[in-house]
């Protein structure tokens, strides 16, 4: 049951996945034959990342406290209408408040769907769980821009149809998933902050994976242009980049549940921060669409590990809200990263890499700092998320 739990999830991120890099990279284009600026595409973006981010602690608690699967089906059910809601005629600005919904209903999926992964799955085996839920994002990455292109050719209005009948199958595949919560603890509720303090190292480990995808998501297409690259090029050197992740991420996260996280989150880090102060100095477009391929063994090796990391200091019937501060703070940093790195890259593409270097090796020498033991003991002590302690929430008939 517990596997097909587990692939079922798997399935339905796929589902989402790609109707998001279907519709993602043409929400530009689309806006601007509205008459839409840059400046007006650049504050959608931002409205989705903002609510995205706003989003994930709540929904974390929801799914705590109602079980995942209602949070899960309720979230792609309103994702799936929503891209629905982009063909209404609306008034120009009217797109950041429907920007800002949508992202908050993709948002608020994340924190239930790895805390059903930490629940199903014993911990010394959570990092490939996370690892192949990983690829099925990069794999809608690898597939939707290069389809969805396709079809907007014909017409751009289906892409959004496409993308909303793909969600809604998700949302359709999840509602099979048994609403499983961990027995709540008989001890006071365990608040953000204190999440946060526990979590503490694993943020800073992230900091730098998270801070570079802010970055990259911002200037990675201006730098590839600056180099005399074409549009074509610019999405293959993003699908590039796709390829080992969505090969390699279950990999990834099995290594890491077997010889350790912390020195597979560290070598990460290090490989991100190498490439980064390699690419300003190379020209060709052709090797920086090659060293991208590269970059993305490292890059995507040591996050499905963080996530196993952080599942394993969650207490009892904190999974999804532990996992939804994680998100939360790995998501500012982001936006973090994508506003630093964009006034970087207008000074000098040179400093808005550098940067990128500089967060990650910070972010590797916090391994290095005394703190508590590392917490890859804590998986297998009693009480720590192990399956056999799932419930259902109240009137839910046990499926497991």
């Amino acid at each position: 049951m517990h596997r097909r739990t587990l692939w079922t999830l798997y399935l339905g991120n796929l589902l989402t996945a790609i109707g998001l890099w279907f519709f993602l990279p043409l929400l530009p284009i689309f806006i601007g034959r509205k008459g839409g600026s840059a400046a007006l595409v650049g504050a959608i973006f931002a409205a989705g990342l903002l609510a995205s981010a706003a989003v994930r602690y709540p929904a974390g608690w929801a799914a705590d406290r109602f079980g995942t699967r209602p949070v899960m089906v309720g979230a792609m059910a309103a994702y799936a209408v929503l891209f629905l809601a982009y063909l209404l005629p609306l008034p120009l600005e009217a797109f950041i408040a429907l920007r800002f919904v949508h992202g908050a209903a993709a948002g608020a999926f994340w924190p239930a769907a790895n805390g059903l992964i930490a629940e199903v799955t014993p911990p010394t085996q959570r990092g490939r769980a996370f690892g192949t839920m990983q690829s099925t994002n990069m794999a809608g990455m690898l597939l939707g821009p290069a389809i969805g292109g396709f079809v907007a050719l014909f017409n751009l209005n289906a892409v959004f149809a496409i993308s909303a009948v793909a969600s809604g199958l998700s949302a359709v595949a999840l509602a099979t998933l048994p609403s499983v919560r961990v027995v709540a603890s008989i001890e006071a509720p365990v608040r953000a902050l204190a999440i946060a303090r526990r979590l503490v190292p694993m943020l800073l480990l992230g900091a730098g994976t998270s801070y570079m995808i802010g970055t990259f998501d911002t200037t990675w297409p201006l730098y590839m242009t600056h180099r005399g690259a074409s549009t074509f090029a610019v999405g293959i050197s993003f699908m590039a980049f796709a390829v080992p992740a969505t090969l390699l991420s279950a990999q990834a996260g099995a290594f890491g549940d077997r010889f350790g996280p912390r020195r597979l989150i560290v070598v990460a880090l290090v490989g991100t921060a190498v490439f980064a102060a390699i690419y300003p100095f190379v020209t060709s477009v052709a090797w920086l669409i090659g060293l991208g391929l590269i970059e993305g063994v490292f890059t995507i090796s040591g996050s499905p590990s963080l996530n196993a990391e952080v599942s394993r200091t969650a207490e009892p019937g904190q999974q999804a809200r532990t996992q939804g501060v994680f998100q939360t703070v790995q998501f500012a940093i982001q936006i973090v990263g994508a506003l630093a790195g964009g006034a970087l890259f207008t000074i000098s593409p040179t400093l808005a890499f550098l940067a990128i270097s500089g967060v990650c090796m910070l972010g590797a020498a916090t391994a290095l700092l005394p703190h508590r033991p590392w917490l890859s003991s804590v998986s297998s002590a009693p009480g720590r998320g192990a399956a056999s302690r799932m419930t259902p929430p109240p009137g839910t008939p046990n499926r497991q």
